[in-house]
């Protein structure tokens, strides 16, 4: 008989017998875990797991729903059950930089990222060639139009498409506190340095500038503070002092396109859990 697929994250304060009692909650439902994931951050007393499962079609979800409920009244916990086999809509938005955007194409179309991406925005026509040869709608905004009209058309845009996500791809406009927050949580941004070092502009000059040994990138969620929302996924490379800033972009790129598919598998893959300002990744 085919099987459902589905996905349980729970966080909540340490206590002894949680993976017992949530691994029990799935089982005396009908459901077979696959994967199990499971982590406790000892410096604040907190317990994160995510459980992969699959159980027959006529699985009782209502009746899992009840029981996790009551685990969770008595644990404190926070949970969420999702259905693997539904996707989410992405919307990538960009400037004049293509290489994270082919990245992202690319993998999709291969099924490396488990999404659907309906629709490509930018604030220049530059891009549009790589949006034509994906069969993607690919919509321009003028930003001169002020930042409060340029949102309020992005918003009609994401609303048209049913957008759950929105990737910022090397995209090169600040979005406005009131915008991360109606979106929190739901922008992934690809920042070209490694964060909290070498935030804003320009991170590979100040890089130079600063003679580092590594440069990397970073994959993390916007907020209203420029640069210092939560951290995804992050990588390196190493520089040597004879390699010019252009260099330096150069080899940067090839660390950005591998951050950002990384950080978005983690996303579609439920692995991430957000707790005091900071990610914990539970593969």
């Amino acid at each position: 008989m085919t099987r459902a697929e589905y996905t349980l994250t729970v966080s909540c304060p340490d206590k002894s017998g949680l993976i017992a009692e949530i691994t029990n909650c799935i089982a005396s439902c009908g459901g077979n875990i696959l994967n199990l994931g499971q982590h406790t951050a000892t410096d604040i007393g907190v317990f994160f797991c995510k459980a992969d499962f699959s159980a027959s079609l006529d699985f009782d979800e209502e009746n899992f729903r009840k029981k996790i409920s009551e685990k969770a009244g008595f644990f404190s916990m926070e949970w969420t059950l999702y259905h693997n086999e539904k996707k989410l809509n992405m919307a990538v938005l960009v400037s004049k930089t293509n290489h994270c955007l082919y990245e992202i194409l690319l993998k999709h179309k291969s099924g490396l990222l488990y999404c659907n991406i309906p629709v490509i925005v930018s604030n220049h026509p530059d891009l549009r060639y790589i949006a034509e040869e994906f069969s993607i709608p690919y919509y321009v905004i003028e930003p001169s139009k002020g930042k409060l009209e340029y949102e309020k058309d992005l918003e009609l845009i994401l609303k048209e498409y049913k957008i759950d996500l929105v990737c910022l791809a090397r995209y090169m406009q600040i979005m406005s506190p009131d915008f991360t927050n109606r979106w929190k949580n739901k922008i992934i941004n690809i920042h070209h340095g490694f964060l909290p070092a070498f935030k804003g502009a320009k991170p590979y000059h100040q890089a130079w500038n600063k003679g580092v040994k590594i440069i990397g990138a970073t994959a993390h969620f916007a907020n209203e503070d420029l640069d210092q929302g939560p951290i995804i996924f992050q990588d390196v490379v190493r520089v040597r002092d004879n390699q010019s800033i252009q260099e330096f972009v150069q080899m940067g790129a090839d660390v950005e396109r591998h951050v950002i598919v990384e950080g978005l598998k983690r996303y579609f893959d439920h692995s991430i859990f957000l707790h005091g300002g900071r990610t914990f990744v539970i593969e």
